[in-house]
């Protein structure tokens, strides 16, 4: 008896010190990837030519900070799941649908050309996510834990927002105020704060602002500070004008309604609160106006002109050519799908490789990227200089084809419904993939399970306009979010969270 208390006191120290440890790599990780973008700017070496482009590199030491952090959660994660004998944990529909997903991505790599080492990498960068809802999942925190998780994650998020805010008022001087070099967005009049981009910051204000309306819906009485923190948050999404993140979480707050079946006023009075100072700071800057004219005008553009009808031969590039009244100018985004539904055609089935279409990977492996001899006709950037194609799912299905969509979006479900099952609207029925009916949870666990779905929602409307799921800050929040509420809604069979 004395060996057998001996070892399984030994567990249970390792246990704890495996559970110290994620703590403290999940709060880095979440302080890190918010600071990253600026942290670089601040130690680079970037300036603008005379030709008005950004030149210069930045410090690698922070992405390697973040990608250390990241797989210590791994070691971290297989270690505690080891000691608290809790593998069989991970035998859900969803656990299966990852590996399935990894395989079929790796076996398009490998039909695509792509080595062993560009596989590996490509497939770090689309699941990276996907650890930290491991880690979550692994360390299995209590509610008082997953509160101070959200106190780090806000109180490193406030100064971000607070530069956003004065980006708003002052101007440009706020911005090189801070370190940033390239001046872009504070010409047309959308803050970043110190993200390297507006749609970064709008997608993670419109992650807490999704949060907030989720708790809102479901308290008897919604006390003054909730709505400080409400507005306080719509006004950074204000001041970012990333209308794909205001339209996600109107949507979302629709739907966190719809599963709640209360709260509808609550709900509705955020969602006008959001939508108000979003159209208000529209409306105030003519600036703001002026280039939202110039988007819907662009997609007028490339509808009318598709990408390759364009009579632009005799110009080096799409700005000369638009310049000299040659073509109007057009929405890149919509260029670029045009272009991927013309590659896509060609592959149909499992694409052209990870690793092979734009992401930061491809152009790592291959700076011209776009000049594949796989792509019919080539891939004309249109002079967009910037490392991704600026839409995930386009990104996506052009690398793995449409069975690889499919599957993902399939994990994406799995991962979901288990949170849908626990909600008022479906708690007692069955719902696909949810593998049978399910009680509704608590208040704190319908809060949490409404905030991963309404995230879900937003993460998939906003991903067709921007790299949201696989680019280094957004992930990890966001399964981050979806960790918390497996914690939270577990079966009854499942162990509880430890205090």
């Amino acid at each position: 008896m004395v060996p057998m208390l001996t070892a399984g006191g030994a567990r249970e120290r390792a246990s704890r010190l495996l559970a110290i440890g994620m703590v403290a790599a999940l709060s880095a990780l979440f302080v890190e990837v918010l600071y990253e973008p600026w942290v670089q700017e601040l130690l680079g070496n970037r300036t603008v030519d005379e030709k008005g482009l950004v030149v210069g590199e930045v410090p690698g030491w922070p992405k390697d900070l973040k990608n250390g952090l990241l797989v210590a959660l791994a070691l971290f994660s297989a270690a505690k799941l080891t000691v608290d004998r809790r593998w069989r944990e991970l035998r859900t529909r969803a656990d299966l649908a990852v590996v399935v997903l990894a395989a079929v991505m790796a076996l398009a790599g490998l039909l695509g050309t792509s080595g062993p080492v560009l596989i590996a990498q490509a497939l770090f960068v689309y699941l990276r996510g996907a650890i930290v809802f491991y880690a979550v999942r692994a360390l299995n925190p209590s509610w008082p834990q997953l509160k101070r998780f959200c106190w780090v994650f806000g109180i490193a998020l406030v100064p971000i927002v607070a530069v956003a805010l004065v980006q708003m008022v002052v101007g440009v001087s706020a911005y090189s105020g801070v370190g940033w070099v390239d001046l872009e967005y504070a010409k047309i009049n959308r803050a970043h704060g110190l993200l390297d981009h507006p749609n970064h910051l709008g997608h993670v204000l419109g992650l807490v602002l999704i949060g907030l309306i989720a708790f809102m819906s479901g308290l008897p009485r919604v006390t003054r500070w909730w709505w400080v923190a409400l507005v306080v948050a719509g006004l950074g999404l204000a001041a970012t004008q990333s209308r794909e993140s205001v339209a996600g979480v109107l949507i979302a707050a629709a739907v966190i309604w719809l599963l709640r079946r209360s709260g509808g006023r609550t709900v509705a009075i955020a969602s006008v609160v959001v939508a108000a100072l979003f159209v208000g700071h529209l409306v105030v800057r003519p600036g703001n106006l002026a280039e939202l004219s110039r988007r819907v005008a662009g997609v007028f553009g490339a509808v009318d002109t598709p990408s390759g009808t364009e009579d632009c031969a005799e110009f080096e590039t799409t700005r000369e050519c638009v310049e000299a009244g040659k073509v109007e100018e057009r929405e890149i985004r919509l260029l670029f799908f045009q272009q991927g539904a013309r590659l896509l055609a060609h592959r149909p089935v499992l694409g052209y490789g990870v690793g092979q279409f734009g992401g930061i990977v491809a152009e790592q492996h291959d700076p011209n990227w776009e000049k594949d001899p796989r792509f019919p006709g080539g891939f004309d950037l249109h002079d967009f200089d910037g490392t991704t194609v600026d839409s995930f799912w386009l990104h996506l299905v052009v690398e793995v084809g449409i069975l690889g969509l499919l599957l993902y979006l399939a994990w994406l479900w799995l991962l979901t419904v288990p949170l849908v099952g626990v909600t008022r609207r479906f708690a007692g029925r069955r719902v696909w993939g949810a593998g049978g009916p399910r009680a509704p949870a608590d208040e704190r666990g319908q809060a949490v399970a409404l905030w991963g779905v309404g995230l879900m929602l937003f993460t998939v409307f906003v991903s067709a306009l921007a790299p949201t799921l696989e680019d280094p800050l957004f992930p990890p929040l966001l399964f981050a979010v979806l960790g918390a509420g497996w914690v939270l809604t577990r079966e009854p069979s499942r162990p509880a969270p430890s205090e």
